[in-house]
């Protein structure tokens, strides 16, 4: 569309999108239909994509939608699209009977009693504060408590994520907490030897190359300071460690990508895996995992293979976030500088590190084991 005719005619397409929430709060809701929102428009991925997958391996004869922010995302057959924020999404929303979110945004529509709203938090608690623990902006948490009053189930991973949901995530009366965990962890549980075989196939990653996967999270105030892990020595270090060679993916948080460049010089040997699907796959591929104050080390921590813990700007960090008193109790190595981890790859006793992780897995409640996506489609089941 030419530019200056698309100009002219945003305002009006606004406006009526405006009217539309409150329009199409009169129509029926439709029995069958399901939408998902993952992180207000991204792509195929996260927990969201795991119960679809489970749905479709059922077979079962819902409408489902998925709702992005550009239409030329993967979405597989047979899910629809349709384009966050536009008002064809807000006459899928009206008109879903389930909508599934894992992020706490304000939605575009007016939700009907006979609608359900489920949040899939997006990360485990248990690392960095969040919600009510953390220093957030007062327009955000505004939304957020918003968000929660209209929320009819929160979805826990465990004991220690329900005590959570419940302290800091402003879970109302009148919504359940659903202690599933979460179903894109299943895959750590299940034989996903061919699965592997063709994510490596896909990246062109040999066999007998092993994995090393660097995934740190954003900081508030957007400094690129923390982000000095030495990775070529890293690399030095575990194949001095192991006798095979390595590389290392690199997944940077969606918000540092955004307003900054990536401060590491990309290789053959550090690879920047940020705009990959799926990191769930890479951690799936991968052989160890860092990151700082992400719960993607406690997503990994299921495959049991070694997760360390580089947070060289712990101190800033902890006044400017927070750290949840769990922090402290992962079984994973707390390093704050490249001399510490290297020692703590060279020194790391697999036993030992097991022995950690299963004693802290008894103390965080997870109930993840390869069903959780089962579980959550069971009672979705339930609600159609």
């Amino acid at each position: 569309m030419n530019r200056s005719l698309k100009q002219a005619i945003e305002p009006l397409y606004n406006k009526v999108r405006e009217l539309s929430i409150s329009w199409f709060r009169y129509l029926p809701v439709k029995k069958n239909k399901i939408v998902f929102i993952q992180a207000n428009g991204g792509g195929y991925k996260c927990n969201l994509k795991y119960v679809a997958e489970e749905i479709i391996r059922q077979k079962l004869s819902y409408d489902l939608v998925w709702l992005v922010d550009f239409l030329n995302y993967d979405i597989p057959y047979p899910i629809r699209s349709a384009k966050f924020n536009r008002i064809k999404a807000i006459y899928e929303l009206s008109t879903a009977h389930v909508i599934i979110t894992n992020s706490k945004s304000l939605l575009p529509f007016k939700k009907k009693s006979s609608q359900k709203l489920i949040y899939i938090p997006h990360g485990q608690p248990g690392m960095k504060c969040a919600e009510g623990d953390a220093l957030l902006p007062k327009q955000y948490v505004e939304n957020s408590k918003r968000h929660s009053a209209m929320t009819d189930v929160f979805v826990s991973m465990g004991t220690y994520h329900t005590q959570v949901l419940k302290d800091t995530f402003w879970v109302p009366e009148h919504a359940e907490i659903w202690e599933c965990g979460f179903p894109r962890n299943d895959q750590y549980y299940i034989d996903t030897t061919e699965k592997q075989k063709a994510i490596r196939k896909q990246l062109q990653i040999p066999e007998d190359i092993h994995i090393a996967f660097y995934a740190p999270t954003f900081r508030d105030n957007n400094n690129t300071s923390a982000y000095d892990l030495d990775m070529n020595r890293l690399l030095d270090t575990l194949e001095e460690k192991t006798g095979q060679k390595w590389i290392f993916f690199v997944t940077l948080h969606p918000n540092f990508k955004w307003f900054k460049h990536p401060p590491y010089h990309f290789s053959d040997r550090i690879r920047n895996m940020s705009d990959y699907t799926d990191i769930h796959e890479l951690m799936l591929i991968a052989d160890i995992a860092i990151t700082d104050y992400s719960s993607t080390g406690l997503d990994f921590a299921n495959t049991r293979r070694p997760v360390f813990l580089y947070a060289s700007d712990i101190d800033e960090y902890t006044k400017m976030r927070g750290l949840k008193d769990m922090y402290y109790k992962l079984p994973f190595t707390l390093c704050r500088t490249n001399d510490e981890i290297n020692n703590a790859v060279r020194e790391f006793n697999a036993n030992e590190y097991i022995n950690r992780l299963e004693n802290f897995q008894k103390e965080y409640g997870s109930v993840d084991d390869g069903h959780a996506a089962e579980r959550f489609v069971k009672k979705i089941s339930a609600i159609m």
